[in-house]
Order: C-alpha cells, then structure tokens, then sequence
C-alpha cells in the first residue's frame, strides 16, 4: 500500500502569485485608463493606449491560465493523497479489528460487543469516505479556465464561464476540510474503542494526545474571510488544507509504532 504522502508548505505560493498577477493587472489598467483620460482631454490619439490595454489583458488571462494549471495539479495531489490515506485507514481498521479478534479468542474473553463496535466503525468509514476522482476534478479547473479566458477580456462572457473554476475551487475546498475534520474524529473513536478492548485482553495501549487536533473549520467564514480580503486569506486556507493533513500524517505514524510495537507477538 502507498504511503501518506506530505506536502510542502511552499505550494501556497501558487495561490499568492495568482493573487498578485490580479493585483498588478488592475493597477496597470487602471494607469492605463488614466493615460487614456488625459491624452483625449488633450485631443491626441489612444489607439496605442488601447492596444496595450488588449496585450496587457491578453497577457494577464495566459498567465492565469498557466498558474491556473500548476493550482490544479496541487489540488490533484491534495485529493489523491486524500483517497490513498483513507483507503489506507480502511485496511489498518480491517488488520487491528481481526488482530484484536484473534487475541481475545486466545484468552477465551468475549470481546463480541467491542468487536462489533470496531466494526461499526469501519463500515462507517467505509461508506463515508468513498474516493473522490482527482483527475475529474483537477480537469475541470483546466478546461474551465481554458474555456473562461476570453472572459477576461469580454466583459460579456465573465459573469458565467468565468465562475466554474472558482465553484469547482471551493466545493473542492469544502470537501477536503470537512472529510480530513470527520476522519480524524472516527479514528479517534476507533482508537478508544480499540484500546478499551485490549485493556479488557491484559494489552494496555494508551496513544498520545493529538499535538494538532484537526478543528471543524466552518466554511462559510472561510469563504467570507476570502472574499473580504480580496483573497488573501484563501492563501491561508490552502496552507491549511496543506498542514492539516501532513499533521495528521505525522500523529498516526507515531501511534502506528506504538500499536504495533504493543501487539508484536501476541497472535503467535
């Protein structure tokens, strides 16, 4: 099976540079207009104002487009790693459940209520956390923003095709920060449920305190945050989809060690 996947911190520079192309284009549209304002006040021509007005926004749409592409290629990678890990769970759940079965049975101690607990849970798990399709996703972010560059430069066509990346942006978002927040808690109840079982069979697993709990971020204030800060703040939210995960990553691979560490020998 793959292992968890971390990702650098560094991809939230793909976010600001998007941000700051918009920045530096408005302004120079703005320079621009003004250019044109003063130079028809004074009776002379604005054809090469305009021209460069056109270049300019034809210039900022490909470059769009292109940060667009490296954005989509990290969401890609945030929801591959989500589906790798959450199948990866589903397998760790299956091995301790049939682990903890076979060492009750070994000691003769019925442990049928907590086993079904446990299973319970996996079943949970399983149903909930169903694999998301990077590769759908990551193209509909490509060929959306492919397909709304002339918005850009055609008021016209900016109020609908311009607005697809960004829904298909946000519910991936949504997604990612909801489904990491309900996975770390059923684990947590796994985990519990696990370590009550064993304490029952003589076995005393007690894992560590999260060092950085997932927290159950809202959404809408996120989404607000961004929009009143001109989207600076979604470069904080990309952070957190980055570290949130990693964080997670880190915990588990501890308390895996320990779990392992505790039940070496106990089924032979």
């Amino acid at each position: 099976m793959e292992s968890d996947k971390h990702m650098s911190a560094g991809w939230i520079v793909v976010p600001l540079l998007q941000i700051l192309s918009v920045v530096i284009v408005v302004v120079i549209i703005i320079a621009v207009l003004i250019s044109v304002i003063l130079t028809a006040s004074s009776g002379a021509s604005v054809l090469f104002d305009l021209r460069a007005l056109a270049g300019i926004l034809i210039e900022f749409a490909v470059a769009e487009f292109i940060l667009n592409i490296f954005f989509s290629f990290m969401l890609y990678r945030l929801m591959k790693r989500r589906n790798t890990h959450f199948i990866r769970q589903l397998f760790l759940y299956e091995d301790l459940e049939t682990t903890a079965k076979e060492i009750a049975a070994k000691k003769g101690i019925d442990a049928s209520i907590p086993l079904n607990n446990l299973d319970r849970i996996r079943r949970d798990a399983q149903a909930d956390e169903r694999s998301r399709d990077p590769v759908l996703w990551s193209a509909i972010l490509v060929f959306a923003a492919g397909a709304s560059v002339p918005s850009f430069i055609t008021p016209s066509g900016f109020s609908g095709l311009a607005l697809v990346p960004l829904f298909a942006q946000y519910y991936v978002y949504y997604f990612l920060m909801k489904e990491w927040f309900r996975h770390e808690r059923r684990e947590d109840i796994f985990m519990d449920e696990l370590s009550r079982l064993l304490s029952t069979v003589g076995i005393h697993v007690t894992p560590p305190p999260r060092f950085a709990p997932i927290p159950d971020r809202s959404f809408a204030v996120y989404l607000v945050l961004t929009i009143v800060t001109l989207g600076f703040f979604g470069i904080y939210w990309v952070y957190v989809l980055l570290s949130d995960p990693n964080n997670h990553f880190r915990y588990q691979a501890m308390v895996e060690d320990i779990i392992v560490a505790q039940l070496s020998g106990q089924t032979l």
